[in-house]
């Protein structure tokens, strides 16, 4: 957790920088204590049940891989094309992508389980988000984080590069590299 804080810290609006640290330092749904999904610790809880970064922790590494790939992806587009990209809210949201997914799993006797939620992991971050504060900017990269064909279809530029970085990220970050060229069609 003190390397997601660290990057945190790259944020250069100080509002945005102090919400995603509380965030990250805090989480919970803020706004209805009565809801009934408990959030998972998130240096424990993996990134998924049975694709990618499966481990205990897996969902730290895989967003500290997304946040610096965000971060460097972003410093070399602004370089090459020369243009601006809103690279807090790229940092903010890679950081806080997979946020509701502290509501999706739970230790269970034999392990990582689903809790029964009925809602979307970018539905319960997003949601989060919105009590909290955090801009529109931020939200909408991580509620199109699914992509084009989720059910909000990015419309910025650094929403289509989070997307992008995120799933190339999970593919890469499954367990072993025979799978990765399997799902390549190379294995």
């Amino acid at each position: 957790m003190k390397r997601l804080i660290e990057l945190a810290k790259k944020i250069q609006d100080k509002k945005l920088q102090r919400l995603v640290i509380k965030t990250l330092n805090t989480p919970g749904i803020l706004s209805n204590p009565n809801f009934k999904y408990k959030a998972s610790q998130f240096k424990e809880v993996p990134a998924s049940l049975n694709w990618h970064h499966i481990g205990m922790g897996g969902l730290v590494e895989h967003t500290y891989s997304v946040t610096l790939l965000s971060i460097s992806v972003a410093e070399t587009l602004e370089k090459v094309y020369n243009t601006t990209l809103d690279k807090d809210a790229l940092i903010a949201a890679a950081l806080l992508h997979d946020f509701g997914k502290l509501f999706e799993m739970k230790k269970g006797k034999t392990g990582w389980e689903g809790t029964g939620v009925s809602l979307d992991h970018t539905m319960l971050g997003t949601s989060e988000l919105y009590s909290r504060g955090f801009p529109e900017s931020v939200m909408h990269i991580i509620a199109s984080h699914f992509g084009e064909n989720g059910p909000t279809p990015p419309q910025t530029v650094e929403a289509i590069i989070f997307h992008t970085l995120d799933n190339m990220d999970a593919v890469l970050g499954t367990q072993k590299q025979e799978d990765i060229l399997k799902l390549l069609g190379l294995g």
